[in-house]
């Protein structure tokens, strides 16, 4: 394994073990006892690992729900996916995409250290995602590789600086505090979802939170969440077997009945749920106190970013239906590219980033805008992350055309602006 593979399947191809180097190194420098940094450090490393075994339960169950999307409106078209289409940038960029992330830290922390911008952006598998897109952005024009490297790292570590920045003012409002920032390259749509509550936010909170009297009586019965996305999600796996018909239900489930298939698909999604849950609480108890010791000596004030999902706490039942109608706003935007004439490209809403990205948002816009900024917010940004990767797939000829693109805002709009620069370069 050569040095480049070493950083790209190493240290930063493995976010757990990242995560768990930097709360070793933070609680070294802070001189605690050699049994809580044993502990801080294996604390650390079962909260990131928590949470990919929820995503990874949630996500089957998201998939099947995809697939059942999918027969039922008898589409076929490019689905934004992430690992999908990172794995196939690295078959044939790989070293590039290396060699940008390893850099591209660099210059992050180096902007940290010497600018207002204090975020240090600590997402592993977004800082490949970002770096594989400007890959197979940036191999198509005519530059020697060092130039790609050069190029796709300042782009690489401008995006992890400013996508939490933007977004901070909105991530304060939910989590009270700058004690964590939200690394995640959806940054764009998740200040769409905040300026778009904004519209709605009023003066009187406690007349906007009461309920009908209807609501009231079952309260109670709603307030355990994982209950509420349980009932939510099998009412949804329900429906989309409803519209797809028992028949098709049964050739894709091996003939189980419809009913059992969305009481079980329902609560594996609930049960992934909760252990995400149960992840991101482990981590930051851990990751955040740790990181202070690091930030004291590299990078003063500096504020950690981590993945979307810490929001999630905040709010649950905000995320589980800022998922749904953001997954509404997708395929209502599916349903416009379906209607335009003569449109060979579909874009299927992506399920996953639906999930994670729309949950977030769904917890900004609640916070910020209550339940109309909620509702309204959501399902404008299902639309928006659902359109743009349209406009990426026709600028990523590098990777050929393959019925896959990257998912959320960040990786269109960082990709043109690569792509604008890129062409103001060779105009000359």
């Amino acid at each position: 394994m050569n040095f480049s593979d070493a950083i790209s399947r190493g240290v930063l191809g493995e976010p757990a073990f990242l995560l768990g180097l930097i709360a070793c190194l933070g609680l070294i420098i802070q001189k605690h006892g050699i049994e809580k940094i044993i502990q801080g450090t294996i604390r650390t490393i079962l909260g990131y690992i928590l949470i990919q075994v929820g995503a990874s339960a949630a996500g089957v169950s998201l998939g099947n729900l995809s697939l059942l999307i999918q027969r039922g409106f008898q589409v076929i078209g490019i689905i934004p996916h992430n690992e999908v289409i990172v794995a196939l940038a690295q078959i044939n960029y790989g070293s590039y995409i290396a060699w940008i992330m390893l850099f591209g830290m660099v210059i992050h922390l180096l902007i940290a250290r010497f600018s207002p911008l204090k975020y240090v952006f600590l997402t592993g598998h977004h800082m490949l995602f970002m770096a594989s897109m400007l890959s197979a952005l940036l191999v198509v024009y005519p530059m020697e590789k060092w130039q790609i490297i050069i190029i796709g790292s300042g782009l690489l570590a401008v995006s992890m600086s400013v996508g939490p920045a933007i977004i901070q003012p909105y991530v304060r409002k939910v989590t009270k505090s700058d004690d964590v920032a939200v690394g995640h390259f959806n940054s764009f749509g998740f200040l769409l979802a905040g300026l778009i509550a904004s519209c709605f936010k009023i003066k009187d909170k406690d007349k906007e939170e009461k309920l009908p009297a209807f609501f009231t009586r079952i309260q109670v019965f709603f307030q355990d969440h994982i209950i509420s996305t349980t009932l939510f999600m099998v009412g949804l796996f329900l429906t989309a077997s409803l519209v797809v018909g028992s028949e098709k239900v049964g050739e894709l489930f091996m003939d189980r009945h419809p009913i059992v298939i969305s009481i079980m698909q329902g609560t594996w999604f609930a049960a992934g749920v909760y252990v995400i849950l149960m992840g991101v609480r482990m981590l930051l108890s851990e990751i955040v106190p740790a990181f202070q010791g690091i930030s004291e000596k590299i990078v003063p004030n500096a504020i950690i970013a981590l993945d979307c999902p810490i929001l999630f706490p905040y709010a649950p039942i905000a995320s589980i239906f800022g998922f749904l109608f953001s997954l509404l706003g997708g395929l209502l935007a599916m349903l416009v590219f379906i209607s335009i004439p003569n449109q060979y490209t579909i874009i299927i809403p992506g399920i996953v980033a639906h999930f994670f990205s729309g949950g977030a948002a769904g917890v900004i816009a609640y916070t910020i805008g209550r339940k109309r900024g909620l509702v309204v917010a959501s399902i404008i940004h299902g639309f928006a992350i659902t359109i743009l990767p349209y406009y990426l797939v026709r600028i990523l000829s590098g990777l050929g055309f393959v019925r896959a693109t990257f998912a959320d805002s960040d990786f269109a709009i960082w990709g043109f602006i690569a792509k604008w620069i890129l062409e103001n370069i060779f105009r000359f």
